[in-house]
């Protein structure tokens, strides 16, 4: 079980400001402050890091337990192995499926995710009371116009497919809906193939997820509007596309981790920012502290409720003064503690 901990101090290695710095973290009112002074007989001592967040995972398709087609449409797209496999599964079967990785990711340091659903208004209630101890966003997807009003009173925002799978009406109208109740909207973008930008920017998305097949000219498109990405390197890598995410950050995006479909890949993001690392070997190097930002600080920006509810609480390896290296390539299965820092 993950030791919790209470504490107004903590010493050591500590990611700050996109930072790993040697100091203390310390609670001083209502605010964080951070020093470069270490007490002598610091309370706790080891790394910390903010708290890792899930931007994008399909955790409902959890229970599919058979190889997926390495083809992505054939895989996820309208009709495919997924939405067939849906289909056939009681609730029951997706909800056990749920447990499984809502486990997963308390095991491997996740707070909190985003969590993409599909089948209308019983796809976003489904397991909704379950996984009290992570941060959820729940993101619908209507079927039709008239389900948009019912997804929304269940959800935290729409989530659709993408500009090619979804009618245009059906949308416009979840876009303009969702941001009239304060709500989320996001989409897919140019995962399988380069899509219109400039339509899918139209709806004004509060974030995109993959966009790899972007042209730099949609890229700073995307910049321009100060719209968030939300990358999966392990599940692109699945269907055999590599992206140069580096593009990404290049462009001045804020880029943001996620995990994608569990059932092609466990939802563990220490798993997806060392791969991430190895990923950029191919293509441009990502330093460890950038993809460290974009697993734990980047997502604050565009989940403000979550952040609300996670802003001082962090991920400790007690005892280990580790750099930005290890923390994304060797980090996986080391024992971790999660503070809060409160009176």
């Amino acid at each position: 079980m993950t030791i919790q901990i209470r504490t107004t101090e903590v010493s050591g290695h500590i990611f700050w400001q996109h930072r790993m710095q040697k100091g203390t973290l310390k609670l001083d009112g209502e605010n964080l402050v951070f020093s470069r002074n270490i007490p002598n007989s610091p309370a706790f001592t080891g790394t910390v890091i903010p708290a890792p967040f899930n931007s994008h995972v399909h955790i409902s398709d959890s229970f599919i337990k058979d190889e997926p087609p390495s083809n992505l449409r054939e895989s996820v797209g309208p009709g495919g192995f997924k939405h067939a496999s849906l289909n056939r599964a009681s609730s029951s079967e997706k909800e056990k499926g749920i447990r499984e990785s809502l486990e997963v990711m308390n095991r491997t340091g996740s707070f909190g995710f985003c969590d993409f659903r599909e089948d209308g208004v019983d796809g976003t209630k489904l397991g909704r009371n379950m996984g009290k101890d992570q941060v959820k966003v729940i993101l619908g997807r209507p079927r039709n116009i008239g389900e948009i009003e019912q997804v929304l009173r269940s959800s935290d925002g729409i989530a659709m497919s993408s500009i090619i799978d979804d009618n245009s009406e059906l949308l416009r109208l979840s876009a303009v809906r969702a941001h009239r109740d304060g709500k989320l909207f996001a989409l897919h973008l140019s995962e399988a193939e380069r899509e219109d930008a400039s339509a899918a920017i139209l709806l004004n998305p509060d974030f995109l997820v993959h966009c790899g097949f972007c042209s730099h000219s949609d890229l700073a498109m995307i910049s321009k509007k100060g719209i968030s990405i939300a990358i999966t390197p392990r599940s692109n890598v699945f269907y055999g596309i590599r992206v140069d995410y580096s593009r990404f950050i290049e462009a001045g995006i804020n880029v943001m981790l996620g995990t994608d479909n569990c059932m092609v890949v466990n939802p563990d993001l220490f798993a997806e920012m060392s791969f991430l690392y190895l990923n950029a070997k191919y293509t441009k190097r990502i330093d460890p502290e950038t993809i460290i930002s974009i697993a734990t600080l980047n997502w604050r920006k565009t989940f403000s409720i979550a952040n609300a509810v996670l802003k001082n609480k962090f991920l400790f390896f007690r005892s280990k003064l580790m750099t930005p290296y290890e923390v994304v390539m060797r980090s996986s299965g080391e024992k971790f503690s999660r503070i809060e820092m409160k009176y």
